[in-house]
């Protein structure tokens, strides 16, 4: 309008009545004439003349004014809706992938030699040559295709090298790793066996709209670690901490030797305000292999105990808990139970609630090699905080089709839940079931401490009163339990004897 104005009016201060009425015939056509006259009446000079900079300066005005009018009620309603949202419960996804480190993406690992035929009987001579070692300790076969010479003719060996380059070679598959996780569409994100992160991961889910942190596992010669990362527009990064896994340590020498590696962050949804502290994790490797399950089980208890040591430092003790990861085992119910000994050996140890209250999210086959076939990947989550609402469907795998292939850039397929938070009523009402369980003599999921107890202790407190009557506790257990359960008259008179 400044523009249109200086030209109409040829850079004086006013213009021609005449020419106004024909230039705002034109940009505005249905205008009436009487309508017209009311809007430049204030801006006439000498009759004939209309002061344009007056008017601009008053058009500016107005549109400021109604700007701000809409910038006002638009913050009040996001206002409004994000106090409506912060009373709901908190939804969100969360995903695991082992994407196979660039430089394990290699066919002519023993484990792999796709592209031909490979009988169990053939893969253990393989492996034979491949572990065979001299007086001084160093390889007897060093190197491709050393290994395999005398067991795989020229021909099978020449298509061992073709199928790494189609479905191995780290150029062929990075792009297509970052297809897949963007299929994935979590809200949190573990990519564990994770390399090239600052060349390749980091700024893609930059450009996805992730915040990520990364650790390096401590072994020097390994160049992978574990990733996690969060959408940006629903979490904030509260804090973050990595555990280096102390596999064993030899006092003569001073050593302590060290493998792998966990990440953990807490973090806090942007609209609820909600906190959630996850865990990425990569354990001992060889899962067809019981035996490093002590190992395994080590790696998980120190997991746990840092988990202690960060949530307490945060105040974050009570903020639900999802452990994801490759647990490279094929029970991990199994996993735990030896960990969880492990750690009520040493009385001084001080256990999360998520060591007790730890449940599984049923995915599937994950990983499937020509040598394997099994669940190793995990979404591990606290049953009190998290309700399960959905698990995203994964491919069927067999050994007929192993991964990786055209399909599947990795030889583990990613892994997807969506959960709930419960409520802290929720939460109060189940460590109150547990409370009368266990006094009852039933078996209880899940050892009570001090701050669940006194949780349970306000539920059945109905009036407020510091003391449970009779009437309030029976009242309470009915609906707990839909009706008065088992031996609740044992446990009245246990009670108030």
């Amino acid at each position: 309008l400044r523009s249109c104005f200086q030209e109409l009016s040829g850079g004086r201060p006013t213009v021609p009545i005449t020419r106004f009425r024909e230039f705002f015939g034109k940009i505005i056509p249905k205008v009436s004439e009487e309508s017209l006259e009311l809007f430049i009446r204030p801006y006439l000079v000498n009759g004939d003349e209309v002061d344009h900079k007056q008017l601009l300066e008053s058009l500016m005005c107005g549109l400021d004014e109604e700007r701000d009018r809409q910038l006002q009620a638009a913050q009040d309603e996001v206002r409004s809706l994000k106090g409506a949202l912060s009373r709901h419960p908190l939804e969100f996804t969360v995903g695991q992938y082992n994407i196979l480190a660039g430089y394990m993406g290699n066919n002519m690992e023993p484990w792999f030699l796709y592209g031909i035929d490979m009988p169990p009987e053939k893969r253990k001579q393989v492996f034979k040559l491949h572990g065979e070692r001299k007086a001084d300790g160093k390889p007897a076969n060093p190197g491709w295709p050393n290994y395999v010479k005398g067991i795989l003719t020229p021909e099978e060996i020449q298509k061992v090298e073709e199928e790494h380059q189609k479905n191995f070679a780290w150029e062929t598959r990075k792009d297509r790793l970052l297809d897949v996780i963007g299929e994935m569409d979590a809200d949190l994100l573990s990519l564990v066996e994770c390399d090239h992160y600052e060349d390749h991961f980091k700024p893609a889910l930059e450009r996805l709209g992730y915040g990520s942190t990364w650790r390096k596992r401590p072994r020097p010669s390994s160049a992978d670690g574990c990733c996690l990362a969060w959408r940006r527009q629903l979490f904030d990064l509260v804090a973050e901490e990595s555990v280096e896994f102390v596999d064993k340590m030899c006092p003569k020498e001073g050593k302590v030797y060290k493998d792998r590696i966990a990440v953990i962050a807490l973090l806090r949804s942007r609209i609820s305000k909600h906190r959630i502290c996850v865990a990425s994790t990569h354990l001992q490797r060889n899962p067809e292999d019981p035996t490093q399950d002590m190992l395994r089980a080590r790696q998980v208890g120190q997991v746990l105990r840092a988990l202690v040591e960060f949530t307490s430092q945060h105040g974050a003790l009570d903020v639900p808990v999802v452990l994801t990861g490759d647990l490279n085992c094929t029970s991990f119910g199994r996993l735990r139970g030896i960990a969880n000994t492990l750690s009520l050996m040493n009385r001084e140890v001080v256990l999360h609630p998520f060591t007790f209250d730890c449940a599984d999210v049923p995915t599937g086959v994950t990983s499937v090699t020509m040598a394997r076939c099994m669940r190793i990947d995990a979404i591990l989550y606290q049953s009190q905080r998290l309700e399960l609402v959905d698990v995203q469907e994964i491919p069927d795998l067999t050994p007929h089709l192993p991964i990786p292939n055209a399909q599947q850039p990795s030889d583990h397929v990613p892994i997807v839940a969506q959960f709930r938070t419960r409520s802290q009523h929720h939460t109060m009402r189940e460590v109150a079931k547990e409370w009368f369980l266990s006094l009852a003599g039933k078996e209880a999921q899940v050892p009570l401490n001090q701050h669940q107890l006194e949780c349970a202790f306000k539920l059945y407190d109905h009036d407020g009163t510091g003391s449970i009557s009779q009437p309030n506790l029976r009242k309470v257990l009915a609906s707990l339990f839909g009706i008065l359960p088992d031996r609740c008259e044992t446990v009245c008179a246990s009670c108030f004897a």
